[in-house]
């Protein structure tokens, strides 16, 4: 998930503002022309399609976007693994309450291969985070990150219920509580 290369660091403003812009677009379910996201971000339609030749290809960025900085923060974290694990458990489950509908709408552009390859990330953050709190002794070492991924999917796919929030949310702490070693 990371770029073939570099940009300059004028091209790199561009490309983030479009980024940024498309974001917003996407998380207010807002209905826009491809062209006129360039507008959006400040920018010209050729700089546009020369970052982003489709609609697709920008969703996949913000997409990508999002699932990278999920896995950072869960990485940058400096507190015994089994503090990490639960951090990042809680911040999934917060990020898809708050932005469901970004997620909806990524769902219906982001083509599946790409879907799958953020899918894959997150469960190899999942899977370290887990490998370390395992190691110390923190958490059970019988449950795959597979298993608690499904959980996680499982709560993006209950959005239409009425207390899907507080559901979610308690999901959470039942993972959290099922992984801990008595």
């Amino acid at each position: 998930m990371i770029d073939a290369k570099p940009l300059r660091a004028d091209a790199r403003r561009n490309r983030d503002a479009i980024i940024a812009a498309a974001r917003s677009v996407f998380e207010h379910d807002e209905q826009l022309r491809f062209d006129d996201f360039a507008a959006r971000a400040g920018v010209g339609v050729g700089t546009l399609y020369r970052h982003f030749p489709t609609r697709e290809a920008l969703a996949a960025a913000v997409y990508r976007g999002e699932v990278v900085a999920l896995c950072e923060q869960a990485r940058d974290s400096s507190g015994p693994a089994a503090e990490s694990l639960d951090a990042f458990l809680r911040a999934f489950v917060d990020y898809v309450v708050e932005h469901a509908a970004l997620a909806r709408t990524l769902a219906t552009v982001v083509d599946p291969a790409t879907q799958a390859e953020g899918g894959n990330e997150l469960e190899r953050t999942l899977a370290e985070l887990m490998g370390r709190a395992a190691a110390d002794g923190a958490i059970r070492d019988d449950v795959t990150p597979a298993s608690v991924m499904i959980a996680l999917h499982g709560i993006g796919g209950a959005t239409d219920r009425p207390e899907w929030v507080a559901e979610a949310r308690a999901v959470a702490a039942l993972i959290i509580r099922g992984l801990k070693v008595d």
